[in-house]
C-alpha cells in the first residue's frame, strides 16, 4: 500500500542537511533544548543548560511509547491499538459525538498517523541526535519494520469497494433523500475509499472522508492506490466529496440509511467543508507531485485533482479563515453558507480559526511563478 518515502534512506544518509540538523540540535541544547525561543533576550530569562537532557530524554520516552504501543499489530496483526477509549465516541480530530459514526478505530490515526509516526521515529534515530538517550540504529530498524507492517496492513482493514453500478444507485438514493438532482454521471470504475473508522468488531464504517489527505501528506501510496483514491474522492457529491462550496469532509452515500443523517450538511463533521482539510489535501497533492517514482498517468490525475481543488478553494476564499461552513443547493450548484446559523444545524462554527491561517504557507501551485 504505502512506503516510507520511495526508498529515500540512502538519500538521507548522504544529505548534508543531516549535519545541519545535528548542529541545530546541539546549538539549541545550549539555549535550553530543542526550542530557540528562550535566549535570555528581551527580558526572557535564559533557561537552565541542563534542559537539553530533559528534552532529549522526554522525546526518547515518547518515541519508545510509539514503538511499544504499535508492536502488537506490527508483530502479530492484532487489532489496531490506537482506539477510542471505552465509553468514549471521539478519538481523533473528528471529535463530535457522531464524527466517527460510532467507530472505535479511526482511519486517520491507524491507517496513516501510526505508520507515519513510526517512519518519523526511525528517521530521528538514523539522524543520530538521540543516540545518547538510547534511540539508536537498532531502534531505527525496529521502527522501520513496524512502520512497514502498519503502512501495508492497516489501510487494508479500512478498504471499502463498491461496484460502479451499486455505487451509482447508492449515491442516487442519497440524492433523493437530500433533495439533490439524481441525474448523476455514470461511473467507469468501482468506487474505492478508506472507511472513516472501524467499529469495535473491526468492521469498516463505510463513510467516504477527506482523511485521505493525511495519507498524501505523510505517506507514499503506490500509483494504483493513489489513482483509485483520487478518482473516488474527487467525484462531485454525492458520488464523492467535491462541490462548488468546497471539499466535503464526509459522504455517507455508501453507508446504511440509518447512519446517513449523522453525516448530512447540518452535522459538525458531516457533509460540510473544513478549511484546514482542504489545505491538508492541497499540501498532500503537492507532496505527491514532487515524487519521482510515479508514472505519467498518476501525475496527470494528481495535477487535475490539484487544479480542481484550488478552483474551489479560490472560489470560497472569503470563508478561508472560518472553522467550517455548510451549503445549500440552488440553481444547479452547491452554494456555501455559514455553519451554525441555520435552523437544524447541530453545532456552531468559529468565524475565525487559528489553524485556517495555514494558507499563509499552503499556496496555489502557480504562486510565486
Amino acid at each position: 500500500m504505502a512506503t516510507p518515502g520511495g526508498g529515500r534512506a540512502a538519500e538521507r544518509r548522504t544529505d548534508p542537511r543531516r549535519e545541519d540538523d545535528r548542529r541545530r540540535f546541539h546549538a539549541g541544547a545550549g539555549r535550553g533544548g530543542l526550542s530557540v525561543a528562550g535566549t535570555g533576550c528581551g527580558g526572557v530569562p535564559a533557561p537552565d543548560r541542563t534542559r537539553r537532557h530533559t528534552d532529549g530524554a522526554l522525546l526518547a520516552r515518547n518515541l519508545r511509547f510509539v514503538l511499544g504501543a504499535t508492536q502488537p499489530f506490527a508483530q502479530a496483526l492484532l487489532e489496531c491499538t490506537a482506539g477510542v477509549e471505552a465509553g468514549e465516541k471521539a478519538g481523533d480530530w473528528r471529535d463530535s459525538q457522531e464524527g466517527l459514526g460510532g467507530g472505535r478505530y479511526s482511519y486517520s490515526v491507524n491507517g496513516v498517523l501510526a505508520p507515519a509516526a513510526l517512519y518519523a521515529a526511525a528517521r530521528l534515530a538514523e539522524n543520530g541526535l538521540l543516540t545518547e538517550f538510547g534511540i539508536d540504529t537498532a531502534f531505527a530498524d525496529a521502527a522501520k519494520q513496524a512502520a512497514a507492517v502498519w503502512a501495508r496492513e492497516a489501510p487494508r482493514l479500512f478498504r471499502v469497494q463498491r461496484p460502479a453500478a451499486q455505487a451509482l444507485d447508492e449515491a442516487k438514493a442519497l440524492a433523493v433523500s437530500e433533495g439533490l438532482p439524481t441525474d448523476l454521471p455514470p461511473l467507469d470504475r468501482d468506487v474505492l475509499f478508506h472507511a472513516v473508522a472501524l467499529d469495535g468488531r473491526g468492521r469498516p464504517i463505510p463513510v467516504m472522508n477527506s482523511d485521505e489527505g493525511f495519507a498524501l501528506l505523510f505517506l507514499d501510496p503506490d500509483a494504483d492506490d493513489l489513482q483509485a483514491m483520487l478518482h473516488s474522492v474527487m467525484q462531485r457529491y454525492p458520488l464523492g466529496l467535491m462541490s462548488e462550496a468546497g471539499l466535503l469532509v464526509a459522504n455517507a452515500a455508501y453507508a446504511t440509511p440509518g447512519l446517513q443523517p449523522l453525516f448530512d450538511e447540518t452535522r459538525y463533521h458531516g457533509a460540510v467543508v473544513w478549511s484546514w482539510q482542504q489545505a491538508l489535501l492541497a499540501a498532500g497533492l503537492k507532496r505527491q507531485l514532487a515524487r519521482t517514482d510515479l508514472p505519467a498517468e498518476a501525475r496527470l490525475i494528481l495535477r487535475q485533482a490539484e487544479a480542481d481543488l484550488w478552483r474551489v478553494i479560490s472560489a470560497t476564499k472569503d470563508r478561508q479563515a472560518a472553522e467550517l461552513w455548510s451549503w445549500r443547493y440552488a440553481d444547479g450548484r452547491f452554494v456555501a453558507e455559514p455553519f451554525g446559523q441555520r435552523t437544524g444545524d447541530k453545532a456552531e462554527s468559529n468565524a475565525a480559526q487559528l489553524w485556517s491561517t495555514v494558507y499563509l504557507a499552503v499556496r496555489p501551485p502557480d504562486a510565486g511563478r
